[in-house]
């Protein structure tokens, strides 16, 4: 009988009195942000996601809320969530291949996540490893999905798309703004890992400060790359993210020593107290939250961007970012019990209102004023997104840009001028 609770990441890691598998209020509201994203941005898989999420609710039940037990194995209210999902979906009815995926994807979610919080003991907390269950099963539906709408699955027809597609990518990058754009990202990414290696090299003392450097990485990246080519940003997101994860497995797998060991020495020299278990995952979440925009976007990739897409950026790459080098330099009042500060949260809703305006009025090509009600939406998903960075016991790097991005894209379809009346 194996005891769950004790493989979830711990809450603090020093001179901590808080047990292994805790479970607290936004550990169950984590499995909601997802599917509040799809919802309001009107996704085909609003319906799953809702599913998904109540799915986790479920696995609490059974196996966190108490000790932990499996010994209960995978009792009939587990099946709940598939069986309401197809109710609520009679379209999938239509195509018994649909039908037979969606409910396997949502009965798979209880062992998925139960073996994910065990294979990669202490590395995650309860609302993180629903988030990532979640993404896995949603990303590997649509892709089957998207697969059975080829004519055939012979390799000769896979081959013949995958060609199609290296044609388009390869005419597209060879565009001046591409071709600048892929430059000075490679550039950056040099520089970030030459930060890493000097730090290390030197043994320098990595603090607060020093990894914000990645943050302004980030966003040196992502603005320029929203505004001229988000559709290159979007792939190359997906390519940079596999990679983080490949060299991540190869370094925990421990299968090549000696890449295994160099990325264990330089990466770990830069983790912080978030870092509980035997997988490094504070560059790959930075990577995944500032992309989650872009991912979840169900519309056309327009140049410029809408401002939701920006949504990642603003929350963890320029808010988050201004909120810890505050709070860490100047913050003394104490808010809630946390170690977190109202200096620095002043200051990270300072900063993304303030880059929500500029890039809004960039966008738009409006100025705003004191009485235009999109101001006071703006600034309104911004305090949101400050309020929630300081009451969740997450990594913000996931957190964040949902909450942002379900704020911006109200905002973007105008949901609020009927709620104000306008």
């Amino acid at each position: 009988m194996t005891d769950y609770l004790v493989h979830l990441r711990p809450r603090r890691q020093a001179n901590s009195d808080k047990s292994y598998g805790e479970v607290n209020l936004s550990d169950l509201l984590c499995p909601v942000l997802l599917p509040a994203a799809f919802f309001i941005s009107s996704s085909d898989l609003r319906v799953l996601s809702n599913s998904l999420a109540l799915s986790a609710w479920i696995v609490y039940l059974l196996d966190y809320r108490n000790s932990g037990s499996s010994g209960r194995g995978f009792p009939w209210l587990a099946f709940l969530p598939a069986w309401l999902c197809l109710a609520t979906a009679p379209q999938l009815a239509q195509s018994r291949f649909r039908l037979y995926l969606t409910f396997w994807t949502v009965i798979i979610y209880k062992p998925l996540f139960n073996k994910l919080i065990t294979k990669f003991s202490k590395s995650f907390t309860f609302g993180e490893g629903s988030i990532i269950t979640q993404g896995i099963l949603l990303t590997t539906y649509s892709s089957v999905i998207g697969l059975s709408g080829l004519e055939s699955y012979r390799t000769f027809q896979l081959a013949k798309k995958v060609a199609e597609w290296l044609k388009w990518f390869q005419g597209h990058c060879t565009s001046q703004t591409a071709i600048t754009l892929l430059i000075s990202w490679v550039a950056l990414s040099c520089l970030s890992v030459m930060v890493v290696i000097l730090y290390k090299y030197m043994d320098w003392k990595v603090t607060t400060t020093t990894r914000k450097i990645f943050h302004l990485s980030v966003i040196l990246v992502y603005i320029p790359g929203l505004m001229y080519d988000p559709v290159l940003l979007s792939y190359s997101s997906i390519g940079a993210t596999l990679v983080f994860i490949l060299l991540e497995l190869i370094r925990w797998s421990e299968k090549v020593p000696i890449l295994s060991d160099g990325l264990s020495n330089y990466l770990k020299h830069f983790t912080d107290e978030k870092e509980g278990g035997s997988l490094i995952l504070t560059n790959i979440y930075l990577l995944v939250g500032v992309s989650l925009p872009l991912w979840l976007w169900s519309g056309p990739l327009e140049t410029p961007s809408k401002l939701p897409l920006y949504a990642g950026i603003i929350s963890v790459g320029i808010g988050d970012a201004a909120s810890s080098l505050i709070g860490s330099k100047f913050g003394q009042i104490k808010l809630f019990g946390t170690g977190k500060t109202l200096e620095g949260m002043v200051a990270g809703f300072i900063s993304m209102l303030v880059a929500s305006i500029m890039l809004d009025t960039q966008l738009t090509t409006e100025p705003l004023d004191f009485q235009d009600p999109r101001l006071l939406m703006l600034s309104t998903a911004c305090l949101l997104t400050s309020a929630v960075e300081l009451l969740v016991d997450q990594v913000d790097n996931l957190i964040l840009p949902l909450v942002m991005y379900s704020a911006f894209t109200l905002i973007d379809q105008q949901y609020y001028l009927a709620f104000l009346g306008f």
